[in-house]
Parts: structure tokens; C-alpha cells; sequence
């Protein structure tokens, strides 16, 4: 006579198999954001992340890189001049930083970028290479000084959608060229949280933040592998909508990284509004997928130096690529 086996054991073990299993996959639903169905595979986008850059040459050039709002250099009815205390103050800390390329935002007339560079110049640092353009806005507008050569500048159709209305500081869009490499540099002054009557401000904010979104969108999609930089004043902190919409959809491809940065007191504030004495993040330096390996940390940083509040109410962005 044949002894039948109790079940028992087995079924038991095939139970607990089944409890783990489930344990482990609520366990990587808490830990891991659920995935939309049209995303990208974590595959994929690890191979995108991962992919080195298009280039010409086999080597990557270093380049610092730094983002200010310089706060009214400019010639306005609106703001009172800027000093000559406050000019030498932005230069000592521009140049302080020795960077390769600057991105400015609140500047005045190509003029007015022409004499930060002569000024960068005198002090040591030589940024030959310019592209001054703007929006709706004729006194305030968008920069950029280089050591590299710009290949490109492009300018956007700053109309926003259903609105009626186009960006007041518009988009500075410019390809420098980086050692043979082209590294392409959106720069960005969203709407100020200032109210005014005829609109509402965060509505706007909002609308240029998915206007520029969509062009950065169409670089990439052209060109998944484009080394792309967005940075300037986005008026705004780092989880509120207008930020999220510049930066795209987490975990794809296309998705632009923060570079988080610190001051020498290890704090990440870099706007003081002085009449409500607050203290918030609002200027970015933002990098598409090709570049976060080369991203330095200990080498970036909030530049903190003395007399940065006489120089503007903003504190400059310092990224360095290695």
C-alpha cells in the first residue's frame, strides 16, 4: 500500500512564498512612485541617463558655470540706478567664482551687458562671447557672456496659449560650443510673485513656465541626447507647479534635474524679499540626463561671499562640469 504524502507542508510553504511575494511587491509600491503606463521602462531610462554625450571629442571640457539675477542693472523709471558700490560688488563675486559662462537675468540694454563684461575683464575675467535678448518687457531682458564660442541663438514664439499675452523676459536660447561639444543654455525670468491689476501673476507664471517647457520639450525630442541646461529666476520654489512644469515628467528621459547646491553655512535660500524678510530658493540651475555625471557638487555652490546684498537681492548659482 502507497503512503500518501500530507499536503500540509507544501501548502503551507506555497502560502508563505505567496505572503512574501505580496509583501515585497506593497513594500515597492510605497517605496518606488507608481509608473504611468506611457512611461519609459526603468530600463531605458537608465540607458538614457547613462549614454554619454554626442561629441565631436573624446574629451569632456570642464566649464564653470553661474546664474544671477543682478537686480535692476539697468536704466529704469521704475528702480533707481544701479550704484557704482553695487556694479563693483556684482563683479567681485561674478569673478570670484572664475566661471566660463554667465547667465544674467534683470539686465538692462546690451550696453549694460557690455559693461558687466568690460568690468569681468578688468578683473581678470574674460568672457568675449555675448547674446543679449528679451520679451515684452523692453527695459528688463536675458544674457549671457561666454569664454566659448555661441554656434546658435534661437528665439522662441514668446506667445502663450489662450491668453493673449506673451513672456515679458522671454527665452534666451544659445548653443555655445564647449571644446567641440555643443551644450545648449535655456535661460529663464518667469513672472514676479509681485500682484498686479490686470492678471493674475501665478496664472502666468504658470503659462510661461509650460510655454518654455514645450520648447525645451522640442530640442529634446529632436536631439534626446542634447546637452541642455535651464536655469535663471523661476520666480518661484522648488515644488510648486510653475518649477515642476519646467523639469518635465519625473523619471523620463526628457526630465531636467535641479543641481542642489549649498552656501557656506550649508543653507539653499538664494533670494532675500526684504519686505516680507523672507528667505526662499528661486533661482535655478537645471540639466538634462547627458550631464549629471558631470556635474561636480563640491565644487558647486551658492556664492555667499561678502556684500552680496549690496550687490542684489539675489545670490548667484555656481555649477561646475568635470
Amino acid at each position: 500500500m502507497r503512503t500518501r504524502r500530507n499536503p500540509a507542508p507544501v501548502v503551507l510553504a506555497l502560502i508563505a512564498t505567496i505572503t512574501a511575494a505580496a509583501s515585497w511587491l506593497c513594500f515597492r509600491s510605497i517605496e518606488t512612485p507608481p509608473w504611468d503606463r506611457n512611461d519609459l521602462s526603468r530600463t531605458a531610462v537608465k540607458s538614457a541617463i547613462e549614454k554619454p554625450l554626442a561629441s565631436s571629442s573624446a574629451e569632456f571640457t570642464p566649464f564653470t558655470f553661474i546664474t544671477y539675477n543682478v537686480k535692476n542693472w539697468l536704466i529704469s523709471n521704475q528702480a533707481p540706478e544701479k550704484t557704482a558700490e553695487a556694479k563693483a560688488a556684482i563683479i567681485e563675486l561674478l569673478a570670484s567664482g572664475n566661471p566660463d559662462v554667465i547667465g544674467l537675468c534683470e539686465i538692462g540694454s546690451e550696453n549694460d551687458v557690455k559693461e558687466i563684461q568690460a568690468m569681468l575683464k578688468a578683473d581678470g575675467v574674460d568672457l568675449p562671447h555675448l547674446y543679449h535678448t528679451g520679451g515684452e518687457d523692453l527695459v528688463r531682458h536675458l544674457a549671457i557672456l561666454s569664454r566659448f564660442p555661441i554656434l546658435s541663438t534661437e528665439r522662441p514664439d514668446l506667445r502663450l496659449q489662450g491668453l493673449g499675452q506673451s513672456m515679458q523676459r522671454g527665452i534666451l536660447d544659445a548653443t555655445l560650443d564647449i571644446g567641440g561639444r555643443p551644450v545648449r543654455f535655456i535661460g529663464l525670468h518667469l513672472k514676479s510673485k509681485r500682484t498686479v491689476p490686470d492678471f493674475d501673476q501665478a496664472k502666468i507664471r504658470m503659462a510661461e513656465a509650460q510655454h518654455a517647457r514645450r520648447h525645451i520639450d522640442g530640442i529634446l525630442a529632436a536631439d534626446p541626447a542634447a546637452a541642455l541646461v535651464a536655469y535663471g529666476d523661476f520666480n518661484d520654489t522648488t515644488r510648486s507647479l510653475s518649477t515642476r512644469a519646467i523639469n518635465g515628467t519625473y523619471r523620463t528621459p526628457g526630465y531636467l534635474s535641479h543641481v542642489h547646491v549649498r552656501d557656506s553655512r550649508g543653507e539653499t535660500w538664494t533670494h532675500h524679499y526684504a519686505v516680507e524678510d523672507a528667505y526662499t530658493r528661486i533661482d535655478f540651475v537645471t540639466i538634462s540626463a547627458g550631464l549629471r555625471r558631470h556635474v561636480k557638487k563640491d565644487k558647486s555652490r551658492i556664492i555667499d561671499d561678502p556684500d552680496w546684498e549690496i550687490a542684489s537681492d539675489h545670490r548667484p548659482v555656481l555649477v561646475r562640469f568635470e
